[in-house]
């Protein structure tokens, strides 16, 4: 019996990848900035976008049965 996932389960784990992906970005761009405001600027936008971009990208695998399996 195959699954569908469900939007909210794609968003949620859109959100859960973007705060790991905040901190990491964060520590990085502070790193080579030095400037919170330009930090919080950078950060933000990046992170923004590739927030759209996973969601759409979760979307789209989910169409595909590569490496899924029913578990009966």
């Amino acid at each position: 019996m195959p699954y569908h996932e469900q939007h909210t389960r794609s968003i949620a784990k859109a959100i859960s990848y973007r705060l790991i992906s905040i901190c990491v970005d964060t520590a990085i761009v502070y790193t080579f900035t030095q400037k919170i405001e330009m930090t919080i600027g950078i950060v933000i936008l990046s992170n923004s976008l590739s927030t759209f971009v996973y969601y759409f990208h979760e979307r789209i695998w989910n169409k595909f049965h590569f490496g899924r399996k029913v578990i009966q």
